[in-house]
C-alpha cells in the first residue's frame, strides 16, 4: 500500500510539473520533481498511453541523444465548466492545461427562478456538447456561481442577486448533466485556477477579490483556499463603506460595499443619471456599454459622467481592498470581475489602497489582475475536476479514462 501511494504521488508530481512548466523533457521533469530518471520514464509512458500527455518533436542536443519534450495532450480529456451568473449562463470545454477550447454564452430569459435556470443549463449544455465535444473524453461537469455556496451539500445557501435562498441546485440538476457533477462558489474556484495557472503559481498566499454583479473574496493560505464552517468564508459584500451613509443596501439596510461597488449598482446609477438609457440595463453586456460610453472615441473625450461613475466605483473597491490588506497582509491581491474590464481606473483603486493601508504594503507591486480574462468563469467552474486529475492521474488510468459523453 505504501509503495502504491508513492507511485500515485509520483505520477501526480510528473503531471503537475508538465501542467506548470511544460513542455518538458523527461530530464527536465526529473530535475523539477527530484524523481529518478527511470521512474520519470515509466510514469511518463503511462500518462502518454492514457492520453494525458503527448510527445513533441525531438530537440537536438550538442551531446547525447535528442530530448523528447512532453506536454498536455491537446486531444486529451476535457471538463465541462458551467457558470451561472445574474444575466447569463456560460458553458465551456476546458483542457487539462486550463485552455478554454470552446465557450458559449446563454442569456437568461428574465425568469431567475432556480428551476428555470437549471432547465436552461441542462438544455444549453446538451446542445453545446453535441456541437463541441467532438468525441473527446469528458471528465464531468463543474458548476459555479456567486453568493454563498456549500458545494459539499450541493446547495446555494444565499445568492441575493438572483434572489435564491437554500436552493438545492444539484438536486434540481440531478443526473441530467454528465457526471460526476461538482458545485463550487465561483470566487473560490477562480482562486484555485489562479493557484495552478495564474498569479498564485509564484506565491503561497494571496487574496482573490471579485468585483462584478456579485462581490466576493477567496483567501489562500499555504496554497489552500479557506472555506470555513458551512463554506461561508469570503463574504465581503456587506463590508461597511464610509462617506456614503445616505446609500442603503437592500439586504442589510446599511451603507455597504454591495450598495456602491457591484456592476449591477453601477449600471443602475448610470441609467438613473441619464448616462445610459433606462432599457440598457436589460440589454446584453450593460457594463461594457457604460465603459464604451466613458472611453474616448475619435476626437471625443468620452462621457465625463460615465468616467466619474467608474472612477468612484474603483475608489470604493480600493477602500475595501485596503481593509482586507490590513487584516491579512497577503503577498498578492488578485482582482477579477467587471472592475478589471475598465483597467484604466485601476490606478484609482491602487491609490485608494495606498491612502488607507497602514502596514507599508505596496499596492503598485502587489495588486495584479486575473490571468484568465474572458475565460475565467468556465476555467474556475472546471477546476475541481481538473484538480482531481492532477492529484491522482492514475485513478483516471485505472477506471479506463473519463467517460465518453453520449451527446
Amino acid at each position: 500500500m505504501r509503495a502504491e501511494g508513492m507511485r500515485r504521488g509520483n505520477a501526480s508530481a510528473v503531471l503537475r510539473a508538465v501542467v506548470a512548466d511544460g513542455p518538458l523533457s523527461r530530464a527536465d521533469i526529473a530535475r523539477r520533481t527530484g524523481l529518478s530518471a527511470p521512474s520519470v520514464t515509466k510514469l511518463t509512458a503511462v500518462l502518454v498511453d492514457a492520453g494525458l500527455l503527448s510527445e513533441q518533436a525531438p530537440l537536438e542536443t550538442a551531446q547525447g541523444r535528442p530530448r523528447v519534450p512532453v506536454r498536455i495532450d491537446p486531444r486529451g480529456p476535457v471538463a465541462l465548466g458551467i457558470h451561472i451568473g445574474l444575466l447569463r449562463t456560460t458553458f465551456g470545454l476546458v483542457a487539462l492545461d486550463g485552455t478554454v477550447l470552446s465557450q458559449r454564452v446563454l442569456d437568461h430569459d428574465g425568469d431567475f427562478g432556480p428551476r428555470r435556470i437549471a432547465e436552461q443549463a441542462v438544455t444549453g449544455a446538451g446542445g453545446f456538447l453535441t456541437e463541441r465535444l467532438g468525441g473527446r473524453r469528458l471528465l464531468g461537469t463543474g458548476i459555479s456561481l456567486g453568493g454563498w455556496v456549500d458545494g459539499d451539500a450541493g446547495t446555494v445557501v444565499e445568492h441575493s442577486a438572483l434572489g435564491w435562498t437554500d436552493v438545492r441546485l444539484l438536486d434540481l440538476l440531478g443526473d441530467r448533466l454528465p457526471g460526476p457533477v461538482v458545485l463550487d462558489q465561483n470566487v473560490r474556484a477562480a482562486a484555485r485556477a489562479e493557484l495552478w495557472f495564474g498569479a498564485g503559481r509564484e506565491v503561497d498566499d494571496f487574496v482573490y477579490i471579485f468585483f462584478g454583479n456579485i462581490l466576493g473574496a477567496a483567501v489562500v493560505v499555504e496554497r489552500t483556499v479557506h472555506r470555513g464552517p458551512g463554506a461561508a468564508a469570503g463574504g465581503i459584500e456587506h463590508l461597511p463603506v464610509s462617506g456614503v451613509e445616505d446609500t442603503a443596501c437592500a439586504c442589510c439596510g446599511a451603507a455597504c460595499l454591495s450598495a456602491v461597488a457591484s456592476d449591477a449598482v453601477l449600471v443602475e446609477r448610470a441609467c438613473a443619471e441619464g448616462v445610459l438609457a433606462p432599457g440598457d440595463a436589460h440589454l446584453p453586456l450593460p457594463l461594457e456599454r457604460l465603459i464604451a460610453t466613458a472611453r474616448p472615441a475619435g476626437t471625443g473625450s468620452g462621457d465625463l459622467r460615465a468616467q466619474q461613475l467608474l472612477r468612484t466605483r474603483a475608489e470604493f473597491a480600493g477602500r475595501a481592498v485596503a481593509t482586507i490588506v490590513d487584516l491579512l497582509n497577503p503577498s498578492r491581491v488578485v482582482l477579477a470581475g467587471g472592475i478589471v474590464v475598465a483597467d484604466e481606473y485601476l490606478p484609482d483603486l491602487r491609490a485608494a489602497v495606498t491612502d488607507r493601508v497602514h502596514r507599508g504594503w505596496s499596492a503598485d507591486e502587489r495588486i495584479v489582475t486575473s490571468t484568465f480574462g474572458a475565460g475565467t468563469l468556465v476555467v474556475a467552474s472546471a477546476m475541481p475536476l481538473l484538480e482531481s486529475v492532477y492529484l491522482d492521474p492514475l485513478a483516471l488510468v485505472e477506471d479506463g479514462g473519463a467517460q465518453e459523453a453520449a451527446w
